[in-house]
């Protein structure tokens, strides 16, 4: 496909993120990642109220809706006698793309995040592509193949994730399941995640185009156990990614 008849794909507004708008989603932003980051560890008081307000320069209602925000993502509990204290890490909830994207690289459960990510997606991708040859309309295959044809770096970064994501997002609309196609949120920010962090060459980007396109082929085809052993293959790029930048071992 020549670049000129590339479909150029783009990310839905409303997959990026389920956060508010305005001052308080700038309030929930910031705490989000300072927590995330370990600034405010497992069992910490966050700063009282008044001076959030302060040092934010927010008002009260500001920062009470960014605490229930961050309330309701699993990251914080607030009670009277106390105020907000950050919960263990084993409550957040990590199927909520934000509380993905927060995590920096350098972070402390980064590693353990992408690699139990990608163990998921090892989970319920495979039998998503599996579906999705068998149950699939015509229009949804030629959108799978269309978009795994468009991963190419010569259209750009932000393109190129818009095409990967299609990819996936698509796949798991096709599968006819309404559980799986709910999933396209934690797909997007595992995709994001790997974009950002990933090393130059990690996978070769023609290499991971050509595993897409395989799998989109397999779809294509109507080939349900050719599309799963496909899509396992491909994913098995995200965990030499996974190794390649944090290390085999996972804390």
């Amino acid at each position: 496909m020549k670049t000129s008849d590339r479909i150029l794909f783009e990310l839905p507004d409303r997959i990026l993120t389920s956060l508010p708008t305005g001052a308080v989603k700038d309030t929930v932003e910031h705490l989000g990642r300072r927590i995330a980051r370990g600034d405010y560890k497992a069992g910490a008081i966050l700063p009282k109220e008044d001076e959030l307000v302060t040092a934010l320069g927010v008002s009260r209602t500001v920062v009470r809706e960014a605490v229930k925000v961050l309330c309701g993502k699993g990251m914080v509990r607030t009670a009277r006698r106390y105020g907000s204290r950050v919960c263990p890490f084993d409550d957040w909830n990590l199927m909520d793309p934000d509380v993905i994207r927060w995590h920096d690289h350098d972070s402390p459960q980064t590693a353990r995040i992408y690699s139990e990510a990608t163990e998921l997606r090892f989970i319920f991708e495979p039998e998503a592509a599996a579906l999705a040859a068998l149950n699939a309309s015509q229009q949804q295959r030629s959108r799978i193949l269309s978009a795994a044809e468009s991963i190419c770096p010569d259209a750009g970064e932000s393109a190129m994730i818009a095409a990967d994501y299609t990819f996936h997002a698509t796949i798991l609309q096709a599968s006819g399941n309404l559980m799986l196609a709910q999933l396209q949120r934690l797909v997007h920010a595992v995709l994001i995640f790997s974009y950002t962090a990933r090393c130059e060459g990690v996978p070769d980007h023609l290499e991971s185009r050509l595993a897409h396109i395989s799998v989109a082929d397999a779809i294509v085809a109507g080939d349900a156990e050719l599309s799963r052993s496909r899509m396992r293959a491909l994913l098995g790029q995200n965990k030499m990614i996974a190794d390649k930048i944090f290390g085999a071992s996972v804390a």
